[in-house]
């Protein structure tokens, strides 16, 4: 099995995806990097990998365990499947939410609907 791979599912296209929520999601809380790890005791440096995709460790992707992500849910106060990408379907073999441009952000729209109870993202 090719290291980038776990199982039949192309890893790194939902570490990524994963990542991209984690920072979708600190974002509307208003949360730094920092707060984040604090809030979920774990370090900054962390958190950091989480949101990039990446880890020190062959194959340099993040994997993180069930304890981290239900941890970096409750610090967040939003249920761990927000942080999940794929996580009410049969997950395919790449992550659905890398295909466009348009995917990423139909993602961020709808993380952000359910942070605000139906209400739309407010513009930047």
């Amino acid at each position: 099995m090719p290291a980038r791979e776990r199982g039949s599912l192309d890893w790194e296209s939902y570490a990524f995806s994963f990542g991209r929520r984690l920072v979708i999601l600190r974002k509307a809380r208003g949360f730094s990097q920092e707060e984040l790890a604090h809030r979920s005791g774990m370090h900054r440096n962390a958190v950091s990998n989480l949101e990039r995709g990446t880890s020190n460790r062959d194959p340099y992707l993040s994997d993180p365990q069930l304890s981290t992500v239900y941890r970096l849910a409750h610090a967040l106060n939003i249920p761990a499947v927000y942080l999940m990408p794929d996580a009410s379907v049969v997950p395919p073999h790449e992550s659905t939410e890398n295909v466009s441009t348009r995917a990423i952000s139909r993602v961020e729209h709808d993380l952000h609907l359910l942070l605000n109870k139906g209400k739309p993202p407010a513009d930047d």
